[in-house]
C-alpha cells in the first residue's frame, strides 16, 4: 500500500469524524399575512387558538389557516412558527428559505404554479360582492346590476380578474388588503369589493354599514372549481412534505372544516 494512500484514508477518516452532525428540524414556520378574517387576523389576547408572531408575545396570530397549519404541525410533531409577510412577499420568502409553508388563503393557480407547489385544497368557498347598507346595490340580484360600478378587489388576486365579468364595470384600482378595500367601500370611494363569502362574513360583522350580496347560481361570477379553494403552498422541491401534507388534510372530513371555520368566524375580534 503506497504512501500517499495511506495519508489520503486518513485525512477522509479525520474530516468524515469530524463533520457536524446533520441537525433534525423540529419546527415549522408558516407565513401568512394575519390580516385576512376569519382565515387569518392579529390580536394582542393571547389566546388558546392564538400563536405568537415571529415569537413576539406582545402581537399574535389566530383564524382558520392557523387552525390547518397547526393540526399539520401537530399531525408531523413539529412546533409551528408563525411569520406576518404581506401578501406580495409571501412566496418570495417561501422560495428564499424564511418560511416552510403558505396557510394564507391562497389560491392554487397556473400562474402561481410556475414557483411553488400547491397542496390539495383546504377550503372552498363562494365569490360575493360587499357593498355599503345604503347603497343603490343593496339590493342587486346579479352581476347585470352592478353595470357602471366601481367594483375592487384585492392586488394580485383571482378576485381581480372576475371584475371584468360585469358587463360595462368600472374596474377600480386593486387594493393591498382586505382592510384598505373594505374601508374604500365604507367611504363610498368603490362601489363594491369582492370577497370570498367567509372573509365577507367577517367584514361585515365587523362594519354594520357594510353587506353582502350574494348571487344565485348563473346569476353571479362564473369560475373555476379551483378558483374558490384554497391550498397550502410549499417549495416545489419539498415532494416529501406535499405528500405527507395531503395525506394529513385527506383525513380531515369536511364537517370537521365546516366546524373550524364557524369557530373561527366566533372568536375573531369584532
Amino acid at each position: 500500500m503506497n504512501r500517499f494512500f495511506i495519508i489520503a484514508t486518513l485525512v477522509l477518516l479525520v474530516l468524515t469524524g469530524c463533520a457536524a452532525p446533520q441537525e433534525t428540524q423540529d419546527t415549522l414556520t408558516v407565513g401568512l399575512e394575519c390580516n385576512y378574517a376569519p382565515f387569518n387576523w392579529t390580536q394582542v389576547q393571547d389566546t388558546d387558538t392564538a400563536l405568537p408572531i415571529d415569537g413576539d408575545s406582545a402581537s399574535f396570530c389566530d383564524g382558520y389557516d392557523v387552525s390547518i397549519a397547526q393540526h399539520i404541525a401537530d399531525e408531523l410533531d413539529l412546533t409551528l412558527i408563525v411569520k406576518k409577510i404581506a401578501w406580495e412577499g409571501l412566496i418570495v420568502s417561501l422560495n428564499e428559505g424564511d418560511i416552510d409553508m403558505i396557510v394564507a388563503g391562497m389560491t392554487d393557480t397556473e400562474e402561481r404554479r410556475q414557483e411553488v407547489a400547491f397542496s390539495d385544497p383546504y377550503y372552498n368557498s363562494d365569490l360575493v360582492l360587499i357593498v355599503r347598507k345604503d347603497s343603490a346595490y343593496a339590493s342587486a340580484t346579479s352581476l347585470t346590476d352592478f353595470a357602471g360600478a366601481n367594483v375592487i378587489a384585492q392586488k394580485s388576486t383571482f378576485h381581480d380578474t372576475v371584475i371584468e365579468q360585469i358587463a360595462g364595470v368600472v374596474h377600480g384600482t386593486p387594493l393591498d388588503s382586505f382592510p384598505l378595500l373594505a374601508n374604500s367601500v365604507l367611504m363610498s370611494d368603490a362601489d363594491a369589493m369582492v370577497s370570498e363569502f367567509p372573509v365577507a362574513k367577517s367584514i361585515v360583522a365587523s362594519n354594520p354599514d357594510l353587506t353582502i350580496v350574494q348571487f344565485a347560481a348563473g346569476s353571479g361570477f362564473a369560475t373555476d372549481p379551483l378558483d374558490t379553494t384554497v391550498s397550502v403552498a410549499l417549495r416545489q422541491e419539498d415532494t416529501d412534505l406535499l405528500a405527507q401534507i395531503n395525506e394529513i388534510l385527506a383525513a380531515i372530513d369536511q364537517d370537521t372544516r365546516n366546524a373550524w371555520m364557524v369557530a373561527a368566524g366566533e372568536r375573531q375580534p369584532e
